[in-house]
């Protein structure tokens, strides 16, 4: 499959985005893995503590 089409079939417009949780501990490594496969644009969009109740900042 050409790289036009596979961007087209996983782009987070047409296909919804990809969300993963892990522990903060093993976060590089996660990110890497991903980076591997060619998903330059992952990042950490949060991080979750212990409480009470949702805070997004």
């Amino acid at each position: 499959m050409p790289e036009w089409q596979r961007a087209l079939l996983t782009d987070p417009q047409t296909s919804g985005g990809l969300l993963v949780a892990c522990s903060a501990d093993s976060e590089s490594e996660v990110l890497a893995e991903f980076r591997k496969h060619g998903f330059e644009s992952v990042c950490r969009i949060g991080r979750m503590v212990a409480g009470q109740g949702v805070s997004v900042v």
